[in-house]
């Protein structure tokens, strides 16, 4: 198996619209070749993430790496199997359906969201702390966040992070760019223009039986990935397990 092969036919499927003919042809050229089995590959992987948000890369080269009849491909023609063309298009944002009619900004790239944010991407980058330098730092002048710790009432602790200015001006400017712009679910009632606790209670008014629900420290427990998805999933109910 060979790991760029798969990349590069990773890159060539995820270059362009989710339609068999164009992948196809995407894939035919990176390969140099219109093989046979080809064309099946690229209808299971349609197949796969039918109904998904754009994948990952690394989504879609588990997928090659997890289907039978590539891998049997692989292995028969391996000496004969190259990389012709590597298709360097752009990434283009695919919604799901539930988001098509939002008035979203097109950020398509990391470029086009340092444009976006009016940053360069270094800039971007320092403030998306990818290595978590921030958190391993004592030094006040290189963290994002000023920290202060409160006692709670029921007893320990509770840290509170709370963003430098430079930091809270992007998060406020991706608020009402982007969040702003997503229709809440009916059942949000919290910070939502409109919306208050009597809305939120409304609805159970005259119940026989009422269920209150609490998660304990859920924002300190819920890890950096669980942000990520909501970015990438704008429509969680609509999403497969497999997305």
């Amino acid at each position: 198996m060979n790991p760029a092969v798969i990349s590069a036919l990773a890159r060539s499927l995820l270059a362009g619209e989710l339609r068999l003919d164009d992948a196809y042809a995407r894939a035919a050229r990176t390969l140099g070749r219109k093989w046979r089995w080809l064309k099946p590959l690229v209808r299971r992987y349609l197949h796969w993430f039918a109904g998904c948000t754009r994948p990952r890369h690394r989504d879609v080269v588990q997928f090659l790496r997890g289907d039978p009849d590539f891998q049997q491909a692989i292995a028969k023609y391996r000496a004969e199997i190259s990389i012709a063309e590597w298709i360097a298009e752009p990434q283009r944002m695919q919604p799901a359906a539930a988001a098509r009619d939002w008035q979203l900004p097109a950020i398509e790239s990391v470029s086009a969201l340092a444009d976006w944010l009016c940053l360069s991407i270094g800039e971007l980058e320092w403030y998306a702390d990818l290595k978590g330098l921030s958190s391993k730092t004592s030094n006040p002048k290189l963290q994002h966040y000023h920290y202060r710790i409160l006692e709670k009432r029921s007893g320990g602790i509770r840290l509170l992070e709370s963003p430098k200015s430079n930091l809270k001006a992007l998060q406020r400017r991706i608020l009402s760019g982007i969040l702003n712009l997503i229709p809440a679910h009916h059942a949000v009632h919290g910070f939502v223009q409109g919306r208050s606790i009597a809305t939120f209670a409304a609805p159970h008014v005259a119940k026989h039986i009422l269920l209150r629900l609490d998660l304990q420290d859920f924002f300190r427990r819920s890890p950096p990935r669980a942000s990520q998805r909501f970015f990438e999933r704008w429509d969680i109910r609509k999403v497969s397990p497999r997305c």
